[in-house]
């Protein structure tokens, strides 16, 4: 389906509240109206006003409710938030032997291939252990199963996949990953960031329709969320000719911002190519590279030891010396460096490693940490100082606050989502989910953020409160903080040459409680100044 057209007359939406940020002070303005013209804000003024200078002007009268730029979704993976509506749902599992009857339920209406699928978390099942290949060879026979967990960073595979791979007693760990044992060493099923691939690198690749209908799949939901725009983070180089071949088409439904995967032979074709410094519905950005995994699955790298695993500090899963090469590179060729740091130790290499970047290319754009997970007070404050954007996702912290405390222990646990501290020491923030990792519904990370409770309304009083923001600066970091981490001035605000991706809710965003904003819904878009119409069912995370 070709993107729709902008009308080619002034259009002048009115009615609502406009959200208006300059950078500075930002909030919501009544009785004033946006103009557009074409793909372009024209326009903000006082409703009268325009209206006398626009007399031929289309009006779009909105009833009310907050008008607002469009949210770029700051940190997701597009072709993994596709294929999540095309395999086994496991998100939500109460125990494996859920997780084991939904694979048999799915197997039993999909007779052949894999059994895929993604979304456990052993850290929400009664006594909080990784599963086994045992739990899911009675329910999946000789057909190779590979489940994901919710982070992406260890898969759950059974005797079958295990078989295929050739993985025993004897397979040595890879390098940057983990295979976990049972007893004689077998290996009992779980592997971990880099073993991951002993398995998926057997799954046959998706064919171009399928990986073009996944990437599709994706982007509409990011749309049907209130998002004009996403960064997907780790594109390969079959995604990137999909990609490219979409936005020829005109069928790109919202603005993409590719950062490659860290592919050495992808950079070397990409990034002797200049960055477009047009806003377009797509362009390359960057590079995303991992400095190290997740900690539920505890393969981020810590300064020391688990509190609850004492005989590991996590992993490197990429060598800091080559994350230094590489980004240096990204960075003269005048691309966008975006570091995965969750542990710690992780988040202080990638500060170094960043601020040599930006020493190799003064000038360069700003880089990006990813996730600033868990971070020594001390380097979070060097966000600001070396004017690196701190890319976060609040839903993060209301999922993983019943287990974090375990992770890290009380001498460590203050360093854990230090959001209100990047904000003091002057960094920019930019909102993302992760996708499909969480849900990318922005409503319950906003209310996430400012209240740091997950729906349920725990922990009473939210996960180290002092670390709380405002709805204002949540509002600013799904808006202005993400195009400020993209570098682009004509996006993330309401305000005339800045482009027409516009989001209207049908409530006074400002006015809601948290209970309500979790469960507002967009009522009007307009992307590149074409009102779209909404599709399909609302994310149900």
């Amino acid at each position: 389906m070709l993107m729709a057209l902008p009308p080619p007359s002034i259009v002048l939406l009115m009615g609502a509240d406009i959200w208006l940020d300059d950078g500075r002070i930002a909030g919501a303005r009544t009785s004033q109206a946006v103009a557009l013209r074409g793909p372009r804000i024209v326009a903000v003024g006082p409703v009268a006003q325009l209206v006398k200078r626009y007399p031929k002007a289309s009006k779009v009268e909105l009833k009310g409710g907050t008008l607002l730029p469009a949210f770029t979704e700051g940190h997701a993976h597009v072709g993994g938030l596709g294929t999540s509506k095309l395999e086994v749902d496991l998100s939500g599992t109460k125990d494996a032997k859920e997780a084991a009857d939904r694979v048999l339920a799915w197997s039993t209406a999909h007779a052949n291939g894999w059994l895929k699928g993604r979304g456990w978390d052993q850290n929400r099942w009664p006594g909080k252990s990784f599963p086994a290949a045992s739990q899911l060879d009675a329910v999946s026979g000789n057909r190779p199963a590979f489940l994901v967990r919710v982070d992406g960073h260890a898969a759950w595979v059974n005797s079958a996949a295990l078989r295929l791979a050739g993985i025993s007693a004897t397979t040595p760990d890879p390098k940057g990953g983990r295979i976990l044992r049972g007893e004689k060493d077998d290996p009992s099923g779980i592997l971990v960031d880099s073993a991951v691939d002993l398995v998926s690198k057997l799954i046959p690749m998706p064919t171009e329709s399928e990986r073009r209908e996944q990437l599709l799949e994706g982007l509409r939901e990011l749309r049907n969320e209130g998002f004009a725009a996403v960064s997907d983070m780790g594109v390969s180089l079959e995604e990137l000719a999909a990609y490219r071949a979409l936005a020829l088409e005109g069928a790109l439904p919202i603005r993409v911002f590719a950062y490659l995967g860290h592919d050495p032979k992808l950079l070397l074709q990409e990034l002797k190519h200049p960055r477009s410094k047009a806003t377009s519905f797509f362009q390359v950005q960057g590079v995303k590279f991992y400095m190290d995994g997740a900690l539920g699955s505890r393969g981020a790298r810590l300064n020391q030891p688990y509190s609850d695993e004492k005989t590991t500090s996590g992993l490197w899963v990429t060598e800091p010396g080559i994350v230094e090469r590489d980004a240096i590179t990204t960075t003269k060729a005048g691309y966008q460096p975006a570091i995965h740091a969750i542990g710690d130790a992780a988040n202080r290499k990638a500060l170094d490693i960043l601020a040599a970047a930006q020493k190799s290319s003064p000038g360069a754009m700003p880089p990006r940490v990813e996730h600033a997970q868990i971070v020594d007070p001390a380097d979070a404050s060097r966000f600001g100082k070396l004017g690196i954007i701190a890319s976060v996702q609040p839903v993060h912290c209301t999922s993983d606050h019943a287990w974090t405390p375990a992770r890290l222990g009380p001498a460590r646990v203050h360093e854990a989502f230090p959001w209100r501290t990047f904000l003091k020491g002057g960094a920019v923030l930019a909102f993302g989910s992760d996708a499909p990792v969480e849900g990318p519904n922005p409503y319950i990370s906003l209310a996430a953020a400012e209240t740091r409770e997950d729906p349920e309304g725990d922990p009473p009083g939210g996960f180290l409160p002092d670390q709380k923001l405002t709805r204002t600066e949540a509002l600013r970091a799904y808006t202005l903080g993400n195009a400020r981490a993209l570098g682009r001035q004509d996006m993330g605000s309401i305000k005339k040459g800045a482009v027409a991706d516009l989001l209207w809710v049908q409530a006074p965003i400002l006015a809601l409680s948290p209970a309500e904003l979790r469960r507002l819904r967009p009522g009007r878009m307009w992307v590149n100044g074409a009102e779209v119409s909404f599709s399909n069912t609302p994310s149900a995370h």
